[in-house]
C-alpha cells in the first residue's frame, strides 16, 4: 500500500508597520485558504495596530501578534524564531494571495524533495497590467545591459539577430538565470511549468525553517530592508523555484514606502555590503560593480533623470572609496543605520 505523502506543516510570518487597512486584507485572503495554516504570526512596529477585535473574524487563522522596534529585518528574525511550522510562508503585508496559491506550492514542495524554497510569480502593476516577466525586446538594451552586466528580470525576444546579438542571446541562454558578475540579479529563463533561480523576491515565499535560521535577515540593514533578500537567498542550497501557474499581486502600499531614488541608493549599498560580507558572492570584485554603477549613471543622465543622477552619483562614489556605512556598521557591532541622500 502506498504511504501517503506527509503535509508541510507551515507557519505565516508577516512584518507590518502602519498598514491597517491591507494587513486586514491579508489576513482575509489568508483565512480563506484552501491549504491549513498552522498559525500566523504578525509582527508589528508601527502606531495603528490591529485589536484582537479586529481579526476575531478569522476563524480559520491562530494569529499570533507581537510588537518590536522598527526594523523588517529584525521582524522577520522575530518571527522565524516564534514559528512553530517547519515551513515558514514569509509575506509582506501588502501582497493578494489566491485561496489556492500555499496549495500549489505545497504540492510543489511535496513531488520536488530538493525544493526548500518556493514561490509563485510575484505581480505587479506596470503599463496599466499585472506583470511577472519584463520583455526585453530591444537591442540596445539588452547590448548597454551586457557591456554593463545589469540587472535583467524578464525574456530576451528581440527581433535583431545581428552576430554581436546573437553571441549575447547565447551567453544569457548558456548562463540561465544567475546573478551577474557585478551581482544584479539576471532572470531570463521563464521555461518549463517552473523555473530555478539564485535570486527572487522572497516576499510571498514558502522556505524550510531552517534554511531561514541558517541564513537570517541582516539587521544592520535599514529598517525598510532593502536589498535584505541578498543575503538570505544566497544561502539557500538549491536556489528557488518559481511556479508560473501560480502568483500574488503586490500592491507596492504607499505607506512607509521610500522614494525610488533612495531605494536605488540603499539597494547598491546592501549589494555592495553583502559582496564583501557574503561567501557565496565573493566573486563579484569591486570594479564590477563600480563599472555596472557607471553604466547606471550614463543612463540617468541620457535620460536627464535629476534624482536618479543624484542617487547614482553618490552610489558611485561610496562604492569605489569603500565609504559603505552598512559596512561600517557592521563592524563597530551597531544595528539599523539609516543612510540617506538629499534628492529634493
Amino acid at each position: 500500500m502506498q504511504q501517503e505523502k506527509q503535509q508541510p506543516c507551515i507557519s505565516v510570518v508577516i512584518p507590518t508597520c502602519n498598514r491597517k487597512k491591507q494587513l486586514l486584507s491579508l489576513l482575509q485572503n489568508l483565512d480563506y485558504s484552501s491549504y491549513p495554516l498552522l498559525e500566523v504570526i504578525i509582527v508589528d512596529s508601527g502606531e495603528d495596530r490591529i485589536t484582537p477585535a479586529d481579526y476575531v473574524m478569522f476563524k480559520n487563522l491562530c494569529i499570533r501578534y507581537y510588537d518590536t522596534e522598527k526594523s523588517v529585518c529584525i521582524q522577520r528574525n522575530f518571527g522565524i524564531e516564534k514559528a512553530k511550522g517547519e515551513w515558514i510562508f514569509l509575506c509582506d503585508d501588502d501582497i493578494e494571495v489566491p485561496d489556492n496559491y500555499l496549495s500549489k506550492l505545497t504540492n510543489h514542495i511535496i513531488e520536488h524533495k530538493e525544493a526548500g524554497a518556493v514561490s509563485g510569480l510575484v505581480l505587479q502593476e506596470f503599463d496599466h497590467a499585472w506583470v511577472g516577466n519584463y520583455i526585453v525586446t530591444s537591442a540596445f538594451e539588452v547590448c548597454w545591459k551586457y557591456i554593463f552586466q545589469l540587472s535583467i528580470w524578464g525574456e530576451i525576444k528581440c527581433a535583431d539577430n545581428n552576430i554581436f546579438i546573437r553571441k549575447i542571446k547565447q551567453y544569457y541562454k548558456r548562463k540561465g538565470n544567475h546573478i551577474s558578475k557585478a551581482g544584479w540579479p539576471v532572470v531570463t529563463d521563464f521555461s518549463g511549468d517552473y523555473f530555478i533561480t539564485p535570486m527572487y523576491g522572497i516576499g510571498a515565499s514558502l522556505v524550510k525553517r531552517e534554511w531561514l535560521k541558517q541564513n537570517p535577515y541582516d539587521e544592520v540593514l535599514d529598517r525598510h530592508g532593502i536589498g535584505d533578500n541578498y543575503g538570505v537567498a544566497v544561502g539557500f542550497p538549491s536556489g528557488i523555484h518559481v511556479l508560473k501557474d501560480a502568483f500574488v499581486y503586490h500592491h507596492q502600499g504607499p505607506e512607509n514606502r521610500l522614494q525610488q531614488p533612495l531605494q536605488y541608493f540603499r539597494r547598491v549599498l546592501a549589494l555592495d555590503y553583502f559582496r564583501r560580507t557574503k561567501k557565496n558572492l565573493n566573486h563579484i570584485k569591486k570594479y564590477r560593480l563600480v563599472w555596472s554603477l557607471a553604466g547606471n549613471l550614463a543612463d540617468f543622465i541620457f535620460n536627464n533623470n535629476r534624482n536618479m543622477i543624484k542617487a547614482s552619483f553618490k552610489s558611485f562614489w561610496v562604492i569605489a572609496l569603500n565609504r559603505n556605512p552598512y559596512f561600517k556598521a557592521a563592524k563597530e557591532k551597531k544595528k539599523v543605520i539609516e543612510p540617506t541622500i538629499n534628492i529634493i
